[in-house]
């Protein structure tokens, strides 16, 4: 099993009363994927940046993820707990 960290950036739009997910970038660090997060906070409804580890020949999740940024309006299962 060879284990691959993704660091992922998913910005979220308003579309009438319902938050959409917009398509996600991935970053190379959680430096990167946080200022992307900051930047993009900035056009969209909300935005959130993880880190997720997987496998990288099956995709399977290893980990829960690891928030890194959230900001603005999010579902509630990507909201502060």
């Amino acid at each position: 099993m060879t284990e691959k960290t993704y660091y992922v950036v998913q910005p979220f739009e308003r579309k009438g009363r319902r938050l959409r997910a917009a398509p996600a970038t991935q970053c190379r660090s959680d430096s990167e994927a946080i200022t992307r997060a900051e930047r993009d906070a900035k056009r969209y409804a909300g935005v959130v940046a993880f880190r997720q580890v997987a496998d990288d020949e099956t995709g399977e999740t290893t980990d829960e993820p690891v928030f890194l940024a959230r900001h603005g309006e999010l579902p509630s299962e990507m909201s502060d707990e």
